[in-house]
């Protein structure tokens, strides 16, 4: 596929390179370097600061092989079969559900079972929800990431399972510095007034202003 959607090209695949996240980044790295992790994370934010982009990243982080063998080199450039398959959306241990739009009994009685077994390959199964469900007190090999815009719709039993983290909008410097860098390696013709123009419009979100 010759023609990537923009977003979709420069998704970052690494903590390094999500912008305007920093405090965020370091402290989810730093928990899990310790391995003090909660059960249930939950991101909030409006659409396009990275919150589905940090749910799969924070999926990488906890399985990657190199955490259990340091002989195991994982980079950009040497992806573990672990992190390959997340980045794919194809790891056995990694459900990623439309809570939205996936509503009816079944949908939940296949999340509460598939919840019940332990890890197949991976260290952690982990279930990526974007909206708002979840299920009781998880067991220590089950990670709930819930990822929503509407965080006033989470039940209080729901919000005092999970360990809160905010992405803020992002600053329009980052913004104009992350769109020169992609104007750079696109070889496209825009002007920095253009830049700072749609990096103002798009009003902190991410995905927004590359999609302009």
């Amino acid at each position: 596929m010759t023609n990537k959607i923009l977003a979709l090209k420069y998704r970052p695949q690494n903590f390094n390179d999500l912008i305007g996240q920093e405090v965020m980044t370091q402290t989810i790295l730093n928990a899990i370097k310790l391995n003090k992790t909660p059960n249930a994370y939950l991101l909030t934010g409006i659409r396009g600061v990275g919150k589905t982009t940090t749910a799969r990243l924070i999926a990488k982080a906890l399985n990657c092989e190199k955490n259990n063998d340091s002989k195991i080199k994982c980079s950009d450039e040497s992806t573990c079969s672990t992190c390959k398959e997340i980045i794919n959306s194809s790891h056995i241990d990694i459900l990623e559900m439309d809570a939205a739009s996936k509503t009816g009994i079944d949908d939940i009685r296949e999340l509460i079972e598939n919840s019940k077994y332990s890890p197949t390959s991976a260290k952690y199964k982990i279930c990526l929800l974007y909206t708002s469900d979840a299920a009781d007190d998880p067991p220590p090999s089950l990670k709930f990431i819930l990822a929503t815009t509407e965080v006033r719709k989470i039940p209080v039993t729901i919000l005092s399972r999970c360990q809160r983290f905010d992405l803020k909008r992002v600053s329009v410097e980052q913004l104009c510095k992350h769109l020169k860098n992609i104007k750079i390696k696109e070889k496209g013709e825009i002007s920095d007034d253009a830049i700072r123009l749609i990096a103002r419009t798009s009003e902190g979100s991410v995905r927004d202003s590359i999609s302009l």
